[in-house]
């Protein structure tokens, strides 16, 4: 019996060897197959991307130009509100401004210079409009008319050397004249001169058209004093005024019409 044994033993181990042997012989073979199977695979994929490479490289630029559409959709859009919001402020201001009645115009060109700030709008004699004519945005005081030719017209800015206008200051009831001066029209800033030396106005003060003079309206906001200082005769105070409108940015105005 324990011979029998010892030989069912050597038998059984024998066979477990046999079993590991195969399989590690089995392993051997199909490793490197199903490698390969992989790496076809792989470079099945590696073909098919080049092969596809124009598709993807076109599908890639319509991507671009959409994302370039939509991008100029979005700038446009937030264009026409920003002209939107504009042009009904300048409705709103026609419909509530007392006084002459106005129209509006569209800036076409503008010159600018160290004594100078003119513009130049769409509207003329055609449409009621005159030398004199005054020209105002939401914001304030532009100028007023000093050409006028049948469908367009030349605009003096308030900051221009040549400009002056009867001001006062609301808070304090003091008056001066607001003029265009050399150094500052760069600046978008005009002087306000001939003040009372007594007057009581300070920085930040708002100064608007006094209606003097028989061209500007009383109450169009000019702009606010940001300097004071005394005259040179010494009798009077000179305030430098940070205009409420920069001529070089406004696209659309209304100008007062005569018949």
């Amino acid at each position: 019996m324990l011979v029998t044994g010892a030989v069912l033993g050597i038998m059984s181990a024998a066979a477990v060897t046999e079993v590991d042997f195969l399989n590690a012989a089995v392993g051997t073979v199909v490793t490197p197959v199903q490698r390969a199977l992989s790496s076809l695979g792989t470079v099945g994929g590696f073909f098919d991307r080049i092969a596809n490479a124009g598709a993807y490289k076109a599908e890639n630029e319509q991507l671009r130009e959409e994302v370039a559409r939509l991008r100029q959709e979005s700038i446009n859009i937030e264009a026409y509100r920003n002209e939107n919001d504009r042009l009904r402020a300048l409705l709103d201001m026609k419909n509530l401004r007392e006084g002459p009645e106005y129209t509006g115009a569209n800036v076409i060109s503008r010159d600018s210079g160290d004594w100078y700030e003119t513009l130049v709008i769409d509207k003329g004699t055609l449409s009621g409009v005159k030398v004199n004519s005054v020209v105002v945005v939401p914001d304030g005081l532009v100028g007023s008319v000093f050409e006028a030719g049948p469908d367009y017209a030349k605009v003096k800015a308030v900051t221009d050397v040549e400009s002056s206008v009867g001001a006062i200051c609301g808070r304090t009831n003091d008056i001066g004249l607001a003029e265009g001066m050399s150094g500052l029209t760069p600046e978008g800033r005009c002087s306000l001169n001939y003040l009372d030396k007594n007057a009581k106005i300070i920085e930040g003060d708002v100064i608007e058209t006094s209606g003097t003079g028989g061209i500007f309206p009383r109450g169009i906001v000019i702009g606010r004093v940001t300097r004071i200082s005394g005259a040179d005769n010494g009798l009077t105070l000179d305030c430098e005024i940070e205009t409420a409108v920069n001529p070089k940015k406004i696209t659309e105005v209304l100008v007062s019409v005569q018949e």
